[in-house]
């Protein structure tokens, strides 16, 4: 469905304030939608939780990757509120609407921002759930989520994994993302052996690195261009963002968050790419005032949702 471009009513006595996102187009017929969303610490002091549910529920995405979920009876008490939305709305039309659910890792390391899922049950299936320590490079980072997802409309079956890697720009930052890929290579020789259908999305913070310490700097845009090596070796290929950003700090944009394919997989269109919406797609990825920020920036997340359209079928 269409994100509804209403008036709204934030909660925690913001002012009255109009969508600053554009509408998503609905998933077409024969169609599988997955995204991925870093939701900033949900929920913050200053989260519009309304708001939020109103974001997550436009996408009309059948499996969400979600970073940075710190209270998951919020996230159910969203959910509620979302799928009751959802069922007003589309109460006219036939066939079961959706109905999300959600799944989240064991940890969330020490900051207690945990990865998960969100997914409509009426859409998909997620079997052999398991979280990924051997992702996590420090006990204090996150650990990744695996799961098998089976669509339940069509023939379309993969794995995938969510991430949130290392933030930062220090030179352990950096080691750490790198160190990441090297555990991911290995983690992939091994689920690849039963299904080459792989996905791989979340929040990679590809921020390059600070010089420092006789280190040269590495640039956001070469730290990207090793991961589309390293992916390239894995036999996964980064699609591209459009418009090319996926967060903004001090107002602005920078693409961290990706969406990483099997290069096998024939249910991802040839000329597939992920488009990037909400404030990063009104904003088209240009400079804006640190002060005058948008509303969803401030009280809904600093990153944008991203998503890719899969074909629902088996072309295995």
């Amino acid at each position: 469905m269409l994100l509804r471009l209403i008036a709204l009513l934030p909660i925690l006595g913001c002012a009255r304030v109009e969508s600053d996102s554009p509408p998503v187009p609905a998933v077409a017929e024969g169609h599988l939608r997955v995204a991925t969303w870093n939701i900033r610490f949900f929920p913050e002091p200053s989260t519009d939780v309304e708001r939020t549910g109103q974001i997550l529920g436009g996408l009309d995405a059948d499996l969400i990757a979600v970073q940075e979920i710190a209270d998951s009876a919020a996230l159910a008490s969203l959910l509620q509120r979302v799928n009751a939305d959802l069922a007003r709305n589309t109460a006219s039309r036939t066939g079961p609407g959706r109905q999300y659910r959600f799944v989240l890792a064991d940890s969330g390391g020490h900051g207690g921002q945990y990865v998960g899922y969100v997914y409509d049950e009426n859409a998909v299936r997620l079997t052999d759930v398991e979280t990924l320590t051997r992702l996590q490079m420090t006990p204090d980072l996150r650990p990744g989520l695996f799961a098998r997802v089976a669509s339940k409309r069509g023939g379309l079956d993969f794995q995938v994994i969510v991430m949130h890697t290392d933030s930062g720009t220090q030179d352990r930052d950096y080691q750490n993302r790198l160190r990441f890929l090297d555990s991911l290579q290995v983690e992939l020789a091994g689920r690849q052996a039963e299904d080459t259908d792989v996905l791989v999305l979340g929040d990679l913070n590809t921020m390059g690195r600070l010089a420092e310490g006789g280190l040269p700097r590495v640039r956001a845009d070469q730290e990207i261009a090793n991961l589309d090596e390293r992916a390239r070796k894995m036999g996964l290929r980064r699609l591209a963002n459009t418009p090319a950003c996926t967060e903004y700090y001090r107002g602005r944009g920078s693409l961290l968050d990706h969406i990483l394919v099997s290069t096998t997989m024939a249910e991802v269109p040839s000329d597939a790419v992920s488009p990037v919406f909400g404030y990063c797609a009104a904003t088209a990825c240009e400079p804006v005032d640190p002060d005058r920020m948008p509303y969803d920036y401030i009280h809904v997340s600093d990153h944008c949702p991203v998503v890719i359209d899969l074909i629902d079928a088996d072309r295995d």
